[in-house]
Formats: C-alpha cells, sequence, structure tokens
C-alpha cells in the first residue's frame, strides 16, 4: 500500500477552506501544507500490508533521526487526519505548548477534542482542563466534569485528582465528599506531595467524612497542605486552632 502523504494533505487543506473550516486552515498553514502538491514529496512514500502498519510506520517515522521537524509535522498531521488518537494528542499538545510550531490554544482544543472522543484518556483530562479553564474556547465546568469523568474511568489519576477537586468545590457537578475523599486519596498515593489535593481531602473530613476521627485527619491533611506551601491550609490550621504547627 503506497500513501501519498503530501497529496492527501493538499486535499484536505484544500476542503478545509471551501468548507470554511478556519481552524484546520490555520493548523495546515502552521504545519507547512502548501497550496498544491510540490516535488519532492515532504515525506517518502511508505509500503505496507495494511492500514495498521501504515499507521506504526508513520508514527515511528516521525522520532528518526533523520526526519525534519518539517517532515515530523505533516506526517504528524496526516496521522491525527486519519483518525490516530495518540497523533491527535500530540499534535494538541504541540498547539497548546507551542513546541516546535506557532502556539495557537483553538488549534490545540481542535484536536483535543478529536482525540478525547477517540477514546484517549490523557486528551480527555485535558480537555477537561481547557474547559475549566476557558483555554482555546467556551469556559464550561460541566463539560469539564464530564471529561475529567471520562478519563477517571479510563484510570487517569490526574483526571480522577480534577474530578475529586470539582466535587469538594461544587463546581460543575453537585458536592459529594464521600466520592471526593476517594478520588483524592487515590490521587495522593500516587503523588503524596500535592498540596492542592491534601487541602481538598482536608475539607472533606472537616465536612464529615470518617466520622469521629474527621477532626483528626482533616487536621493532619491541612499541615500536610501547609507544609507544601499552601497558605489556605495555613488558614484553616489557625481557624481550627491548632495549637502548633510543624512549619
Amino acid at each position: 500500500m503506497v500513501v501519498e502523504i503530501e497529496k492527501e494533505l493538499v486535499a484536505a487543506f484544500a476542503a478545509a477552506r471551501a468548507a470554511g473550516d478556519e481552524t484546520f486552515v490555520k493548523c495546515c498553514l502552521a504545519s507547512g501544507v502548501r497550496s498544491e502538491v510540490s516535488s519532492p514529496a515532504y515525506a517518502p512514500d511508505v509500503k505496507a500490508d495494511c492500514e495498521d502498519d501504515v499507521v506504526a510506520e508513520l508514527d515511528r517515522m516521525v522520532n528518526y533521526r533523520d526526519t525534519s521537524i518539517e517532515h515530523a509535522r505533516l506526517i504528524r498531521l496526516y496521522l491525527a487526519l486519519k483518525g490516530h488518537p495518540d497523533s491527535q494528542f500530540i499534535e494538541a499538545v504541540n498547539f497548546r505548548n507551542g513546541r516546535n510550531i506557532v502556539q495557537d490554544h483553538a488549534i490545540a482544543r481542535y484536536w483535543m477534542e478529536k482525540a478525547a472522543e477517540n477514546g484517549c484518556i490523557g486528551a480527555q483530562n485535558d480537555l477537561g482542563v481547557m474547559y475549566a479553564g476557558g483555554i482555546g474556547g467556551e469556559k464550561n465546568d460541566e463539560k469539564a466534569v464530564f471529561w475529567y469523568m471520562k478519563s477517571a474511568e479510563g484510570g487517569d489519576v490526574t483526571a480522577k485528582a480534577n474530578l475529586g477537586r470539582n466535587l469538594v468545590q461544587g463546581r460543575g457537578v453537585k458536592r459529594n465528599y464521600i466520592k471526593a475523599a476517594r478520588l483524592l486519596k487515590e490521587s495522593l498515593r500516587v503523588d503524596p506531595y500535592d498540596a492542592w489535593d491534601h487541602l481538598m481531602l482536608a475539607r472533606c473530613y472537616e465536612h464529615g467524612v470518617a466520622g469521629r476521627n474527621g477532626r483528626r485527619l482533616a487536621v493532619h491533611h491541612y499541615q500536610e497542605a501547609a507544609d507544601f506551601g499552601s497558605t489556605e491550609a495555613r488558614y484553616a490550621l489557625r481557624r481550627l486552632k491548632v495549637p502548633s504547627l510543624r512549619s
């Protein structure tokens, strides 16, 4: 099977222009797609027995030492266009961070949406973050929670932490301290130094999770958060009249 990368990208570029898809047009321009096929082609043809082999070979080619950044951009864009979730996610991250390409949050969200819809759990969490912060488009806490939940269901620990924080604050979802505590404890088992997660978990314990042990556990996690630099945790410890601080 021969994949003519440049021809397909040029055709997609033309179709996007005709359809008024400004985001994809900007993506093509930033990636170096031209309005017509040039010679020689941007990237070599790839021969393989099936579509999966082609995708795997192209994915490897992006990281070849002798593949230029310009060629790698086009190969990655081609894979993203073909619906390869990991490539869509990488496109999103590259545009979000301005990594070897001009930074553009609108294009980043465009690809993050596609990767998330195609089941990439990392993209699902990051799309939630983009909705939560209004990065690259509308701010929507309910959609942020939706994508955190999808990613958390797939096992992403960062998404579990993000969802737990929203459950504590009632942001985009009804408050639920019990569910939040479970998620935050999972996150802290992976990263025990996260001040924000300790702070949120302390609030769960202060609001009745763990019954009689709640205050003791709240103080413990407020202290952990304070030790890791949380000013809010220090205020909470003063409010609870804890007699001495470790920090």
